[in-house]
């Protein structure tokens, strides 16, 4: 009996030392028990409720203890583009910061590299060195939801499109760029095409912007098809590129988005 109060007693000091570093993170969360799930155990015993909420903290806790490095899941990335010009990375030359987001975290201070030839995103490790450099390891996708690169002038969200969503969607499955998000939508997918050149293996970068006023993408590649996809309201954004003198195959995402916010504005106010 007086082991039994005395591990009792030890569970509540592990609770009691436990509750300052979690509460935080479980003010959003909710309750540390709510009264349903505290009803439907049926146990009222004070030990036994001790022994749940104990559990309940470390499952919470265990996101701040557990290894940064989980998410490191893939193959090793070898340089194949060492002598190219043209190199298959995205903006390789700007400095970014990044986020990584799988389906249970979010990894912040990421170093992050998007490889728009194999469509992977590659991680570089710089805790440790192999060979005097720093490891690469291209990530599994089947754990990775999506990244954010932020360069000095602009921030890049991506997703991943699987299968299924992307079939319905009209889109080849793998990761799109998030251009622009209202009652219409417009991704990019950054890819790059294989050429060799003076006898060098090059890559030539052409992103694809594909729209979208419904649930499906299309492709858009000149102002023609662009502009079916407004419907009826295509004689007014006809009007708008005019006077904003956007050309359409020349285009940038900014201009993109201006044209596709006017649309959504149309829409709101029923003209």
């Amino acid at each position: 009996m007086k082991f039994e109060c005395f591990t009792f007693k030890l569970k509540i000091l592990f609770l009691i030392n436990l509750l300052p570093l979690v509460l935080p993170s479980l003010g959003q969360n909710g309750n540390l028990l709510n009264n349903n799930s505290i009803n439907n155990l049926g146990n009222s015993n004070p030990a036994s409720l001790t022994n749940r909420q104990i559990s309940y903290i470390k499952s919470s806790y265990s996101e701040k203890i557990e290894s940064r490095g989980e998410f490191i899941n893939g193959k090793e990335y070898e340089s194949y583009y060492g002598r190219s010009i043209y190199k298959p990375l995205l903006f390789p030359d700007k400095k970014r910061n990044s986020t990584l987001f799988t389906r249970t975290r979010r990894y912040s201070n990421m170093t992050l590299q998007y490889d728009t030839f194999l469509d992977e995103v590659i991680y570089t490790d710089t805790s440790r060195t192999i060979n005097y450099r720093f490891p690469q390891i291209a990530l599994n996708k089947d754990i990775v939801e999506g990244f954010n690169l932020y360069l000095e002038n602009d921030s890049l969200i991506f997703r991943n499109f699987r299968l299924a969503e992307s079939s319905r969607c009209n889109l080849k499955e793998g990761f799109y760029e998030i251009a622009y998000v209202g009652k219409s939508k417009y991704v990019i997918k950054h890819i790059s095409s294989f050429y060799v050149k003076d006898g060098l293996n090059e890559y030539k970068y052409s992103p694809e912007n594909y729209f979208s006023v419904g649930e499906v993408f299309y492709r858009v590649t000149g102002k023609r098809k662009l502009l079916k996809l407004f419907g009826e309201k295509s004689r007014e954004v006809k009007r708008y590129i005019h006077l904003s003198h956007i050309r359409i195959r020349q285009a940038d995402k900014n201009q993109f988005i201006s044209i596709l916010k006017f649309y959504d504005s149309l829409s709101a106010v029923g003209k």
